[in-house]
């Protein structure tokens, strides 16, 4: 196991920052608004450049909502170091400096004062996460102009949509000095009804559920979507959880995030059906043990990088939020496909969406269905435009399809998280938005 260090340098300003393992990073606090405190940790690239500016900056943000960037999308998924402490090969740091955000404020290490200062809805979040960069930028001038991308996993996705639409408006504005080039939705949370609606004929047609299993899914999905278009969107949500209850007990637990594997046994009758659904979605996967080599995530969030980058005391890493996730009940299952269509009606930013084919909570899909409703100039053009394979090293990684500024990428041999299931894959999509990767 590689032996973590930490490094204490001692500014100008005589103010002390730490450092966690040999990686050149950056990380601090934005006060967002009055009680909200959002943290950044940021990672320069180590791509062979003259100046790391030479390389774009990428946003990395979870989903749940209420999961932490800078513990599971770090550790888990692309950062630098993986859960063993080991340097991950196909870290995105090796061509991309990285900017993980615990998103919404109550997130891993962000937090508030307290919780009436939760955000309620995406239009909310956007607005903490313009402050967020406005300070980012602030302590570091150098990355104003530097093309700029956000990349949302799950519920991330759904709200890099209306932070797109944010900091295009302040960049406008001449109020932030940030360069946004494009908006990845990975396996995101963009059209809840179309997801859950979903489930059933994927199942069905996977051969994971007969007929009686298929119906019972599809009444609970069909009751979400009568609720949700009588916007009881609170009520809409509890349903959700009741639909995916349906998909466990028909499917003897399929995990939700790879079709191909099962979820740990869940005892029905010691939990709640709704604390279960928001959990297992903020943390997107199911807690499974620690392999031997490896961390439990919170103890080395909460024992070993809470001291090294000076957390204050009384914040408490957490994977998920609960709190976070029930404020945003109400929010949950709203889509945000006119958010889509006013980026690709009055933009350029490039909006790429890119889906794991064995992911079940965000299928393939339903992400279809949404896609195809667009209503934009290109709409019709991308219809009609021929889906093209994906060969990486020989091997068919899966497929893509493009018009203007609009993309879709199919990613085999992947679930719910794409980075960590297919890196090879994954260059694809990178190279295409960024020209890296």
């Amino acid at each position: 196991m590689l032996f973590y260090s930490i490094l204490i340098i001692t500014l100008s300003s005589g103010y002390v920052v730490g450092q966690f393992g040999p990686f050149k990073q950056d990380f601090g606090y934005v006060t967002v608004r009055e009680g909200a405190h959002m943290f950044y940790w940021l990672f320069y690239t180590t791509a062979d450049v003259q100046n790391y500016v030479e390389r774009p900056l990428i946003v990395w943000l979870q989903g749940g909502p209420g999961g932490s960037s800078t513990g599971i999308g770090n550790f888990e998924i692309l950062g630098p170091l993986d859960l063993s402490l080991q340097e991950r090969n196909y870290t995105w740091v090796k061509n991309f400096n990285v900017l993980f955000i615990d998103n919404p404020v109550g997130t891993g290490f962000s937090y508030v004062d307290d919780e009436s200062f939760l955000t309620t809805n995406n239009e909310e979040i956007a607005h903490d996460f313009v402050q967020l960069m406005r300070g980012f930028y602030n302590k570091h001038p150098e990355f104003q102009g530097v093309p700029l991308y956000i990349y949302g996993q799950s519920y991330g996705g759904k709200m890099a949509i209306d932070m797109g639409i944010a900091m295009n408006e302040a960049e406008k504005a001449g109020t932030i000095g940030s360069n946004l080039k494009g908006i990845a939705m990975g396996n995101a949370w963009i059209s809840p009804v179309d997801a859950t609606l979903t489930w059933g004929p994927l199942l069905l047609a996977a051969g994971l559920v007969d007929e009686a299993g298929y119906n019972r899914i599809q009444q609970n999905a069909k009751e979400a979507e009568r609720l949700f278009n009588e916007r009881r969107y609170f009520e809409s949500t509890l349903q959700w959880s009741a639909t995916q209850t349906a998909v466990l007990l028909a499917t003897s637990n399929v995990d939700f995030y790879n079709i191909l594997t099962k979820m740990p046994p869940w005892p029905f009758a010691n939990n709640n059906g709704f604390e279960f659904s928001r959990n297992m979605l903020i943390r997107n996967s199911v807690h499974k043990p620690t392999r031997e080599g490896e961390y439990d995530l919170n103890f080395l969030m909460n024992n070993l990088v809470k001291p090294a980058l000076q957390i204050p005391e009384h914040v408490v890493w957490g994977a998920l939020s609960n709190p976070v996730f029930d404020t945003l009940r109400v929010d949950f299952m709203k889509p945000v496909t006119d958010g889509i269509e006013k980026l690709l009606n009055e933009t350029d930013i490039i909006l790429t969406k890119y889906n794991g084919n064995l992911d079940l909570i965000c299928d393939t899909p339903g992400q279809i269905l949404w896609v195809d409703r667009l209503k934009w100039p290109g709409a019709e053009q991308y219809k009609m435009a021929k889906r093209l394979p994906i060969w990486e090293n020989n091997k068919l990684e899966g497929y893509y399809k493009s018009y203007g500024n609009f993309r879709f990428f199919w990613i085999n041999y992947a679930g719910h998280s794409v980075p960590r299931d297919n890196p090879q894959g994954s260059t694809a999509f990178l190279r295409d938005m960024t020209g890296f990767g």
